[in-house]
């Protein structure tokens, strides 16, 4: 049987032997020398490994042309050194990741490679773990509908997602010339550089509406929020996040001259409600995402104002409109249109959201219910919902009808 360990230098000896790397010798495309820790990796003892016909039985198949061309080049002189990865072949037939520095040396007065090789499996499945993550993150930051832009402590980008690249019309290579306050309109630009060194000095964040002058000239006014990036307690960069809410402004400078709120409950009016709506539903289409409205009406309303009088219908309404805006978000366009009947079109809202979104209003429904036993009566509202798909033609009257059907069809199944 060969020896494992032929003519090292007694010196070395001990330390190559303990070594928590593997340590190799191979020559004439044999291992010649292979210390304890080589023979771990691979699963055999020293005198084995020093037994194998090649050395690139201990390479899985896919990478041996490689690694076969490396070990010419370092016995011919072409590259004295090399450092590379590869799939090394256990006994048992499994891989192992490994890291392998190689030399070029003499051994018994004749070239051979010597090196080190260090299991790096679960480091390099982490890295490739984070790099998999890291791509997933970049894809949603560039798909995202929202402007992502990240600047250094000073205004200048230094990068530009999709969306915001197709609002100002720069691409990013562009964009990474400029600066943040580059992109605004004249006014606002010493608000902005104040801004961003107010970030850095009180090391806060900013929310703040501004005023983007496209490439072509176009003004759109979008809703930022930025915040101070830091690594080790030190400032590194500013993350944004940019809305553009041209459109939500001037639906309200709009909305400012129209009478659109009822008197009663203080929600929208039917006016109100289809001017907001019909707006948002056009901007679903534009970025063909689904809908769905809801459609509301107060049960019992009438035995309510026969029994205990009209002044208790109305605060049966305001009740009812209270329990609507306090099951769903600010956003979200609430509407009284007229006698017992409300909707509610949900801002943004995926459409499996719809089922969550009732949970949430039978909850306040209860939850008022519980607290106002002394009353008499109980509050019911019965609801239907219409979806909106990303490819439909309906219109927001459409979209009222076909959930004003699946109210009453929900009144027919309740019936005993």
């Amino acid at each position: 049987m060969p020896d494992a360990n032929p003519r090292v230098a007694p010196t070395y000896q001990a330390l190559v032997e303990q070594a928590l790397v593997g340590v190799y010798v191979v020559q004439d495309g044999r291992i010649v020398y292979a210390n304890p820790r080589l023979a771990e990796l691979f699963g055999y003892t020293p005198a084995a490994l020093l037994a194998l016909p090649s050395v690139l039985a201990l390479v899985q198949e896919g990478d041996r042309a490689a690694v076969e061309a490396r070990l010419r080049q370092r016995l011919e002189g072409g590259a004295p050194t090399s450092t590379h990865v590869m799939q090394g072949l256990r006994r048992d037939g499994s891989t192992v990741e490994l890291e392998v520095y190689s030399t070029r040396t003499e051994h018994d007065g004749r070239p051979a490679v010597t090196g080190t090789m260090i299991d790096a499996t679960e480091r390099r499945e982490r890295e490739r773990a984070l790099q998999a993550r890291e791509q997933r993150l970049r894809g949603l930051i560039e798909n995202a509908a929202d402007v992502v832009y990240t600047c250094d402590l000073e205004g200048r980008i230094t990068s530009l997602n999709r969306a915001g690249q197709r609002l100002t019309g720069y691409s990013e290579a562009e964009a990474t010339a400029m600066r943040v306050a580059d992109f605004v309109s004249s006014a606002q630009r010493a608000l902005v550089e104040e801004l961003i060194q107010r970030q850095v000095r009180e090391r806060q964040g900013v929310t703040a509406e501004f005023e983007v002058v496209t490439r072509h000239g176009e003004r759109r006014v979008l809703e930022v929020s930025a915040s101070l990036i830091e690594h080790d307690g030190s400032p590194v960069e500013i993350q944004g996040i940019a809305r553009d809410v041209t459109e939500r402004k001037e639906q309200e400078q709009a909305l400012r001259s129209l009478t659109i709120i009822d008197d009663l409950t203080k929600l929208y009016n039917r006016r109100g409600f289809l001017t907001l709506a019909e707006r948002h539903l056009k901007l679903a289409v534009r970025k063909k995402t689904g809908a769905f409205l809801l459609f509301a009406d107060l049960d019992g309303l009438k035995i309510i104002n026969d029994t205990f009088g009209h002044l208790e219908g109305d605060r049966a309404l305001i009740d009812a409109a209270d329990i609507l805006r306090n099951s769903f978000r600010s956003a979200d366009i609430i509407a009284r249109l007229g006698g017992d009947e409300f909707t509610v079109f949900p801002i943004e809202a995926a459409l499996e959201s719809a089922s969550i979104l009732m949970g949430r209003l039978d909850e306040h429904l209860q939850r008022h219910n519980d607290a106002n036993q002394a009353r008499g009566y109980r509050l019911a509202l019965s609801v239907g919902i219409a979806r909106f798909e990303p490819d439909s033609s309906w219109t927001i009257d459409q979209l009222l009808e076909h959930a004003d059907k699946a109210l009453y069809q929900q009144k027919r199944l309740r019936r005993p």
